[in-house]
């Protein structure tokens, strides 16, 4: 432990120093980073600390703080936990993954070197850009503002051996096309009850979007499961429909 906070100590030292006084090219797409996430609201506040391997279609985050858990990314395959036994997910969108969505979904142009404000009604996003690469996020969603620092430091890797030491499981397997469902969201929060799966949050125009997974009822089947429609935009519906109408 005493390590541990030593290392995080001289990564967050070397995080400030970095962001303060260097304004260097941070190549997001592939790397080594450390990340530092700030969440604050009227009752709470906490920071979390991460770091990130990224290559290609390739991605591992590791967390540290407030409490340890990982998840993966490979390909369109999403895995999750808090040992070296990963267990499959649906998709896993950080800060910077919602940024860069959002921006291209709505056909932004952010290639200037600023700060850019985007206000939907339900939240706002605000990119922080030097050198052409988005180094800060900040997300406010009611009262709570989600503040994401990113910086990138020289280490070499290999992602697949990396990744390779943790144990992935597909232990709750559904279709695959209900996996693909998250591809609708700019970012969602997963809930499970007794018979059914929940995914609430919102879509890329900003919407808010839920769906319900269940074995009972929905306005689709797919394999032995339904899929319900709660609340979606007439664009989102029409999209999800079209994926859905073959199954």
């Amino acid at each position: 432990m005493p390590e541990n906070r030593l290392k995080w100590s001289y990564l967050l030292f070397a995080f400030i120093v970095c962001f303060v006084f260097s304004f260097s090219t941070v190549a997001y797409s592939d790397g080594y980073y450390v990340r530092m996430v700030y969440e604050t609201s009227k009752s709470s506040t906490f920071m979390r600390a991460e770091e990130v391997y990224e290559s290609g279609d390739y991605k591992l985050v590791i967390v540290s703080s407030p409490e340890r858990f990982v998840w993966v990314k490979l390909k369109d395959k999403y895995y999750i936990g808090d040992s070296n036994v990963l267990v499959r997910t649906f998709q896993i969108k950080d800060l910077s993954d919602i940024a860069y969505e959002y921006v291209k979904a709505k056909k932004l142009d952010i290639s200037k070197d600023g700060v850019y404000k985007f206000v939907e009604e339900y939240f706002s996003l605000e990119i922080f850009v030097v050198s052409g690469e988005i180094m800060r996020v900040v997300r406010k969603v009611a009262d709570v503002t989600t503040t994401m620092y990113i910086n990138k430091f020289p280490k070499q890797f290999d992602i697949k051996n990396l990744i390779g030491k943790y144990k992935l499981v597909d232990n709750f397997v559904l279709p695959e096309e209900l996996y693909s469902l998250s591809k609708f969201f700019l970012w969602a929060t997963t809930s499970e009850g007794k018979d059914f799966i929940k995914i609430s949050g919102y879509d890329k125009e900003g919407k808010v979007l839920e769906l319900e997974i269940n074995k009972l009822a929905g306005e689709f089947k797919v394999g032995n499961y339904y899929v319900k429609l709660i609340k979606a935009s007439e664009n989102t519906a029409k999209e999800i429909k079209n994926a859905l109408r073959n199954y």
